[in-house]
């Protein structure tokens, strides 16, 4: 989790979502926002403060609001997420996109 700079929407919280792998060779990365308001189960993972967040108990990962933005615009690292919301958020995906 990144806090980022999103055109057009500002400073937010976000999770990238480009695989690891990758990263190093890219220039850019997709990204989920992280809100403090609760959506649909389906497309927003809820997460608690024990993943890094500050400024709400817990947060939720929309899934629907996604973005590919410069690695320039990550500019501070907040934490990691549990590998358990990490496979949360790939069925999110997955069912946002059709995939």
């Amino acid at each position: 989790m990144w806090d980022a700079h999103l055109p057009r929407a500002g400073d937010h919280p976000v999770v990238v979502l480009t695989v690891s792998a990758l990263i190093g060779r890219l220039s850019a990365v997709t990204v989920a926002v992280i809100t403090g308001t609760e959506g649909p189960p389906s497309t927003h993972v809820r997460i608690d403060g024990d993943a890094g967040l500050t400024g709400y108990d817990e947060s939720s990962v929309n899934e629907t609001d996604l973005h590919t933005v410069d690695k320039t615009r990550l500019h501070r690292r907040r934490g990691l997420l549990h590998p358990g919301k990490m496979v949360s958020l790939d069925d999110a995906v997955r069912l946002y996109l059709g995939l």
